[in-house]
């Protein structure tokens, strides 16, 4: 699947900010993700926001107005999938002197990011749809007074 065309920068910055080049995977010599594995996480980061955490809603990438929210979620699901890319393909060596050798393994470093942004990312919604839905006016609390002001 091809990157549609208005998105590409979405997918540029998201691979910015994990700095994923070539030039800076210094072990891994070309890029992690695929253009295409970007906007798939940005598709799912989406789909997070709208229909698992707090009242649905749809948003798209076009209209989204955080990208702060939109791209910690994305990178949530980049971690999950290289996660369990990594512990699908690590392989343990020892040599029975005491050294080991874990070819591939970052399984356990992807997953403390994972653990230190996923309360982030499900806290940052939350907020931000309270506030959407305060700033709509949907709900409230009727009071006597209201006919006051």
């Amino acid at each position: 699947m091809a990157v549609p065309e208005g998105y590409r920068e979405q997918v540029e910055k998201l691979r910015d900010f994990l700095r994923d080049r070539p030039e800076l995977n210094l072990l891994l010599e070309k890029k992690e993700s695929t253009d295409d594995d970007l906007y798939q996480a940005l598709l799912a980061g989406l789909d997070y926001i709208n229909y698992e955490v707090g009242y649905e809603t749809s948003y798209t990438l076009s209209d989204f107005p955080s990208w702060r929210i939109l791209r910690d979620a994305a990178v949530l699901d980049i971690l999950t999938s290289a996660g369990i890319h990594s512990a699908r393909n690590t392989l343990s060596f020892n040599d029975g002197g005491g050294i080991m050798i874990q070819d591939t393994d970052v399984f356990n470093r992807y997953m403390n990011y994972y653990n230190l942004l996923v309360t982030k990312v499900q806290t940052s919604i939350t907020n931000f749809k309270v506030g959407k839905n305060i700033d709509s006016g949907w709900g409230g609390s009727p009071s006597a007074y209201g006919d006051l002001w």
